[in-house]
């Protein structure tokens, strides 16, 4: 298999994770989406427990340590991005690469320290934040 679609098969598989945690939707706020660009039927829901960001890093910015009540989904954009699972080497990520962080594990990403890096995340749940990644921390790679 090659390396895209074991990642794929990964983020899949925490998405599907999160998403089984996540308390079943209400129909408040239930919408139904353009019948022209769906067959069958298909309900569209509100969620406040569900945040879908997109930042931009300098070379060398990064999160403090945090975790995430249900998980996350980091895709990258543009650029080299670190992060780190709290107890496990730095990695390293490139564009279109998908960092997933299981429910309630501690962690930190950012940028490379000398390139930038673009990211877009999907955070489920709330996010507890810890305190700053040291800078023996953030170059600790390998």
């Amino acid at each position: 298999m090659t390396r895209a679609v074991v990642l794929s098969l990964i983020v899949l598989t925490g998405i599907s994770v999160a998403w089984s945690q996540t308390p079943e939707p209400t129909t408040q706020g239930a919408t139904s989406p353009d019948p022209a660009n769906f067959t069958g039927r298909v309900t569209g829901y509100t969620t406040s427990d569900i945040r879908v960001n997109r930042y931009s890093f300098a070379a060398g910015a990064r999160t403090n340590w945090h975790a995430h009540e249900r998980g996350q989904a980091l895709i990258i954009e543009q650029g080299v991005a670190l992060a780190q699972v709290d107890g496990g080497p730095v990695r390293e990520y490139r564009p279109n690469d998908v960092f997933y962080t299981p429910p309630g594990v501690r962690h930190w990403h950012g940028a490379a320290p000398n390139q930038s890096m673009r990211q877009v995340s999907v955070s489920f749940g709330v996010t507890t934040w810890s305190g700053p990644v040291s800078d023996t921390q953030y170059s600790s790679r390998r």
